[in-house]
């Protein structure tokens, strides 16, 4: 038996012993009172009977010596199934007959009590517990003319030990016991039925900390235990999509570090065995200056590798400043148009620029934003076929000021959408020359000028990049000065 189930019986057998013996004093306490209430009320009804017997007989003239009343008040003892004492106010025992035959005399006990019905004139009991049992006194006081003349007092023993009372304990006892037994291999079945989804979180805790997150408590229960199951699945989950989740970041990281590592390689590769060529005198004169030339180009693509990794590192720390002032916008991107038309006509692209307005003013940082629409064309030309087109608009659209570039590329496989800004992330067209940092850097610079950046891409289709600028009442009266 579990802790737990031996703790939940025990608080069970404790709550039915405590109801048990609650019970079964309630009901003695009960059967008692009832019991004694209504031997009190017949010992009233027989004293009450003897009393008016005994009131007619002092009415009747020459009754004092009848032979009636002391035929009645020879079996007086027998009327009252009880002990009963007739007695005056100075304790004299009532006496009948010719010779003057008495009562019971009275004890000291009667005789105290009965004092008590000459002061009081009217009905009076008690009543008192002795060795042998409870005692009762119940007394009525005689008339004779308006005055009390005599006092009928009846004492009567009740026993707690009567057959019938005894019975009845031992029949409520009986039951008890066997509810009692009953309800204790009831508390245990329910004790472990109760604990079942207990042990059935513990056991999926249990796995969790051993790494298995693909557990299940299975528990179905109602109650607050059955959410706590629930809620302890819901946590499996979660902590199953986090580690898929942080293994794909972990490969996404070593994909990252690999493809670096061979744009790194590569340049480094040939410049060495470029100078080493023209140290040792392999090449000279015309050839040499041809090698030259590679080396440099080699070095301005590592320096520009370098200057994107710290670029990203950069935007990526909040603390990071950047240089804001009042600029425009537009320009910001017909510069970076007029940047990215000799990558176009490499490739026979068009770039076609519609804008609806000629001005939008902002605070801003006019480099980084160039630098943004300059990584959004640069994307939208590697993933363009030749001789394809690729169209720039802006709009003013409720209180946003959108800027759209489209091209009729390629597009982004679907698996790769929602992975697309990420970090560490590049998209699986392995054909495509690039670190894969920059949509990063576009994205963290338009985070830092609350710019809302939106990607939709159909594969083989062609993808649309829209840069959502908020506007401002800043940005209203910069429009209002201009």
């Amino acid at each position: 038996m579990h802790k737990i189930t031996k703790k939940l019986f025990g608080y069970f057998s404790a709550l039915l012993v405590f109801f048990a013996v609650t019970a079964f004093i309630g009901f003695l306490a009960v059967f008692r009172y009832f019991t004694y209430q209504h031997l009190e009320n017949e010992l009233k009804e027989r004293a009450d009977t003897i009393k008016n017997q005994l009131e007619q007989f002092l009415d009747m003239p020459g009754a004092g010596q009848g032979q009636g009343r002391g035929a009645y008040l020879r079996f007086v003892n027998d009327i009252a199934m009880a002990d009963i004492y007739i007695a005056d106010a100075q304790g004299n025992p009532f006496t009948y007959g010719k010779n003057g035959m008495a009562g019971n005399v009275p004890t000291e006990d009667v005789l105290a009590f009965g004092a008590r019905i000459f002061t009081s004139g009217s009905y009076e009991h008690v009543r008192q517990r002795t060795k042998g049992g409870v005692v009762f006194y119940v007394g009525v006081p005689v008339l004779d003319h308006g005055e009390v003349t005599y006092a009928v007092v009846i004492r009567d023993t009740a026993d707690i030990r009567q057959d019938s009372f005894l019975l009845a304990v031992t029949i409520l006892g009986g039951c008890m016991l066997l509810a009692l037994a009953l309800s204790g291999v009831l508390s245990f079945f329910l004790s472990r039925r109760f604990i079942r989804p207990i042990r059935q979180i513990a056991f999926a805790t249990k796995e969790l900390a051993r790494g298995n997150y693909l557990v299940h408590t299975d528990a179905a229960d109602k109650t607050e235990l059955g959410e706590l199951a629930r809620q302890t699945d819901l946590l499996a989950g979660k902590l199953e999509a986090a580690r898929r989740e942080s293994a794909r970041l972990e490969q996404m990281q070593k994909d990252y570090i690999s493809n670096i590592s061979h744009e790194l390689r590569t340049p480094v590769t040939v410049i060495r065995s470029s100078l080493e060529a023209v140290c040792d005198g392999v090449v000279t004169g015309e050839k040499a200056i041809e090698y030259e030339r590679q080396m440099l180009a080699e070095c301005i693509a590592l320096q520009r590798l370098i200057n994107d990794m710290l670029e990203l590192s950069r935007l990526q720390n909040k603390d990071f400043p950047i240089e804001k002032e009042t600029m425009n916008l537009t320009m910001a991107l017909a510069d970076a148009i007029r940047a990215v038309r000799v990558l176009a006509k490499e490739k026979s692209i068009s770039i076609r620029y519609e804008k609806e307005t000629e001005v939008f003013f902002m605070q801003g940082d006019y480099g980084r934003l160039r630098q943004m629409f300059v990584a959004a064309l640069d994307n939208a030309i590697k993933y363009s076929s030749q001789g394809t087109q690729i169209e720039v608009d802006t709009q003013r659209q409720d209180d946003l000021f959108i800027v759209s570039i489209r091209d009729h590329g390629t597009g982004i496989p679907p698996q790769d959408l929602e992975h697309i800004f990420e970090r560490f992330y590049r998209s699986g067209q392995k054909q495509v020359k690039g670190s894969g940092l920059g949509l990063a850097i576009m994205k963290n610079i338009g985070e830092r000028h609350h710019i809302r950046i939106r990607l939709q891409s159909e594969w083989q289709k062609g993808t649309t990049i829209r840069f959502e600028v908020p506007q401002t009442e800043e940005h209203h009266l910069y429009q209002n000065i201009s």
